[in-house]
């Protein structure tokens, strides 16, 4: 009786780990869409704005995005660099790098051609 009893113990142990062994279920990847924010120069001037969307729109391959075309005209019209990023933000936008290039260093006076582009992502 004892070793049908042991026996019967060893069997369910044995069982449950088996589903121990069961791989894990496979979480599907986050799919991304990217877009820019590029920031010249004269934006910190009264020349204009400097700001302005890269979306892929002047790739060969780029196809018209009617949403972001007019996320680019807000953007355009906007007077800080903060008002820009929190605009995207409230679409959905999370700033994941940025980047800075200065060209030109002015005599004395600072940069003359930087230009910061911040890398943008949101889910599709």
């Amino acid at each position: 009786m004892r070793k049908i009893l042991g026996f019967s113990v060893l069997l369910l142990v044995a069982s449950f780990s088996a589903f121990a062994q069961a791989a894990p279920a496979r979480v599907a990847a986050i799919q991304y869409e990217h877009c820019m924010l590029i920031v010249r120069g004269e934006h910190f001037s009264s020349a204009g704005s400097g700001m302005e969307l890269d979306y892929g729109q002047q790739a060969k391959d780029g196809t018209p995005n009617s949403e972001m075309q007019q996320a680019s005209t807000a953007i355009g019209k906007l007077k800080s660099v903060i008002a820009a990023l929190n605009y995207l933000s409230s679409q959905g936008w999370e700033c994941v790098g940025f980047n800075s290039i200065i060209s030109k260093v002015a005599s004395g006076s600072g940069y003359t051609d930087a230009q910061t582009g911040y890398l943008m992502r949101r889910p599709k």
